[in-house]
């Protein structure tokens, strides 16, 4: 352990200061600040495995060369409160985006990202081609169709639900 006292006298003063400062700015802002410790209970409550049911999950089969493909399922909610999805990822791509299909003004259909998606209380979230679903871009390898891909769906609170999808022709 690094002793204070090795300390120059500014720096233990300047170290004094914040460690009053941050309180002190907390409570100014109109916030109360919690320094405690998250406990080993809560910790492992973020991490317990979402209770949704998968169905029909499905990785679209793309040509070789083309680097973007679309991740499509059912997740149907048990549970008495809305599951919000706030992040998906797999191995298989550089990255996965949540996306709603939109149409603009002139009737156009189009895909825009979205922070999250609601699996609603006691109900069912379709992500397919005319929805919201899942992007996977940046595809390292070729799929090819029958193979299984393992896509993390992860929450507002950090829980986690692990879709394994077959790749299919479309």
């Amino acid at each position: 352990m690094f002793p204070i006292s090795a300390l120059s006298a500014r720096v233990r003063a300047l170290l004094a200061l914040g460690l009053l400062a941050v309180p002190a700015l907390a409570q100014s802002a109109g916030n109360s600040m919690d320094l405690t410790m998250p406990t080993l209970k809560s910790a492992a409550a973020s991490t317990a495995p979402l209770a949704l049911k998968v169905t029909a999950a499905r990785v679209v089969a793309v040509p070789p060369g083309i680097e973007d493909t679309s991740v499509f399922v059912t997740l149907t909610n048990p549970g008495s409160r809305p599951v919000v999805l706030t992040s998906a990822q797999t191995a298989v791509s550089a990255h996965a985006m949540l996306m709603l299909t939109v149409k603009d003004a002139q009737g156009l259909t189009g895909m825009k990202a979205t922070p999250s998606l609601t699996v609603p209380a006691h109900g069912t979230l379709v992500l397919d081609d005319a929805g919201p679903h899942i992007m996977l871009m940046g595809l390292k390898r070729s799929l090819k169709p029958g193979e299984v891909v393992t896509v993390i769906l992860r929450d507002r609170a950090g829980h986690t639900l692990s879709i394994r999808a077959p790749v299919r022709k479309p």
